[in-house]
């Protein structure tokens, strides 16, 4: 199907070809086999590549997989404004202009992806020499990998207690006797709620995760209701004869289920083939990679908050139950396997809205068709990333999986993340402070015979110095390296074996972040309260 405008066609890279594969009840068709290190010049679209790899090989979930895109993106972005000795998105280290910034993006890229794939170090270090093949050994090859590595190693820090792996909260399970219009497992797994603690993650530049909470799905036994159930009961079922064949291409073509890079990484496809031959310089593309897959993280943080908040049920179960006025009907299928969360709102509809509102903003109003060899002679083409985005919420009604108001809605919250992350990019120079962040000690309860040591960095100006006070003491300076590292000396508890260190690193605009470590002295070195990230 060609639409209207003058489309630029892009072939998608191997590595995005399962996410358009065809999906029916549970199936997920084979991907093609990718070909490692493509595009070894350019480390953003080669380590994209690699992210969406993993991502794939590694079945990681939707809500996981944006925030392994994000991680890795501004890991790059962080890398290539630090050498270029500009503000950054989280983390700002003294790069000397002289790095080569290819490199040292690579190794950043490389680094992160060991933090959140570690079982993927082979195929990764692999990767990595490819990377690097065209630049000669050496100390200034070396200084550059050692600088993104750094750049990652913070970045990851910033981020990595964010409440991702947090302990799902009692209230995101599905009750033992569910209320009408409540979520329960649905067919044909029964699985448990996936990533019930996402809605409470820190956001990346959301204020917080409900800032653009929709109003809720309307009440069951509405008209609203009723009409919305029986619209996906008729062209959403398995064997529908409503539903068009372009329709059913359709939802096969966006499904994106776990097993493949997922909707983040098709638009992420999306950007790359139309990125791959604009010609932009490395930190743009960069900048255009980090914004697009900040907004979509945002967006799966937003969605989560909607999802366990009003734990709405998905279509498979009010129309086996009867529950829109039509009979009961406990053999429906849904065309497309039904997730394991709650249906309001969708989260393809939600992705898809922030990143047509962040690639319009970066790229433009532009036509573009995408070819997939998965789904052989199908060439689907698009006046804009709107019409896109469009299709694709749409795709989830033709699936059956979701409500036309989980689509409308979802489309609206990530149209607003989408343009709240575009002005939070718009301001990349903003000073925003400094930030402490502890590592963990290996045994959380002591630090005995381990020194406290930790991040203190900002995104605007490196970190020199951290001062600390222990009780009612002097204050006394600990230094902070080039890799925005510092390790506090030996700290001795007072009379009572009590303590409180108070630590304040300060940048070099003036700003200050505190942190404060409270030591119990019933057990030498023992640590009540560490805060790990403090502003």
């Amino acid at each position: 199907m060609i639409r209207s405008g003058n489309p630029c066609r892009i072939r998608l890279m191997p590595w995005v070809l399962v996410s358009l594969g065809v999906v029916a009840s549970g199936m997920t068709a084979v991907p093609a086999a990718a070909e490692p290190g493509q595009a070894p010049g350019d480390p953003v679209l080669a380590w994209i590549d690699q992210t969406n790899r993993a991502i794939q090989e590694t079945a990681t979930d939707p809500f996981q997989a944006s925030r392994d895109l994000a991680l890795e993106s501004i890991a790059v972005l962080d890398t290539v404004r630090s050498i270029a000795s500009a503000p950054c998105f989280l983390v700002r280290l003294p790069g000397p202009r002289d790095l080569n910034p290819t490199i040292a993006a690579a190794a950043a890229a490389h680094t992160m992806l060991l933090h959140l794939f570690p079982e993927r170090q082979a195929a990764l270090d692999a990767a990595l020499e490819i990377s690097l093949a065209d630049g000669p050994a050496g100390a200034e090859r070396d200084r550059a990998i050692a600088f993104g590595n750094a750049v990652a190693d913070a970045v990851y820090a910033r981020r990595k207690d964010d409440g991702w792996n947090a302990k799902a909260p009692a209230d995101a399970h599905a009750s033992a006797e569910p209320a009408p219009g409540q979520w329960q497992p649905t067919p044909p797994g029964f699985l448990p709620p996936q990533v019930p603690q996402w809605g409470a993650i820190r956001p990346f530049v959301l204020t917080q995760p409900a800032q653009f909470r929709p109003a809720g799905p309307p009440a069951v036994g509405s008209a609203a209701f009723r009409e919305a159930t029986a619209s996906v009961a008729s062209i959403g079922a398995a064997q529908s004869t409503e539903r068009t064949a372009e329709q059913t291409e359709i939802a096969r073509y966006w499904s994106d289920p776990v097993g493949s890079t997922g909707p983040a990484g098709h638009w992420n496809a999306i950007a790359a083939g139309l990125i791959a031959p604009s010609g932009q310089g490395l930190e743009a593309e960069a900048q255009t990679f980090a914004e697009l897959n900040v907004a979509i993280a945002d967006a799966a943080i937003a969605v989560a908050d909607a999802k366990y908040n009003y734990r709405f049920w998905r279509p498979v179960t009010a129309i086996r139950e009867g529950a829109a006025g039509a009979p009961a009907n406990p053999d429906w299928l849904p065309l497309l396997e039904t997730p394991n969360q709650p249906s309001y709102i969708s989260e393809h509809a939600s992705f898809g809205g922030a990143a047509a509102t962040v690639l319009t903003a970066s790229l433009g109003e532009r036509g573009f068709s995408l070819v997939s060899t998965s789904l052989p002679g199908v060439t689907r083409s698009f006046a804009n990333f709107e019409q896109a985005a469009e299709e694709a919420a749409a795709g989830q009604d033709y699936g059956g999986i979701h409500y036309s108001f989980d689509r409308v809605d979802g489309l609206a919250t990530g149209r607003a993340v989408g343009a709240w992350t575009v002005a939070a990019f718009r301001h990349l120079g903003q000073d925003r402070g400094p930030v402490i962040v502890m590592d963990h000690p290996v045994d959380p309860g002591h630090h005995k015979g381990q020194p406290l040591s930790g991040f203190a960095v900002d995104n605007f100006s490196p970190v020199k110095t951290v001062t600390v006070r222990v009780d009612e003491g002097e204050r006394f300076n600990v230094v902070v390296d080039d890799k925005g590292r510092f390790t506090l000396p030996r700290l001795h508890p007072g009379r009572f074996g009590q303590m409180e260190a108070v630590l304040v690193a300060t940048s070099a605009t003036g700003r200050a972040a505190v942190a404060r470590l409270e030591f119990d002295g019933v057990t030498p070195g023992s640590v009540v309260t560490a805060p790990f990230t403090v502003k």
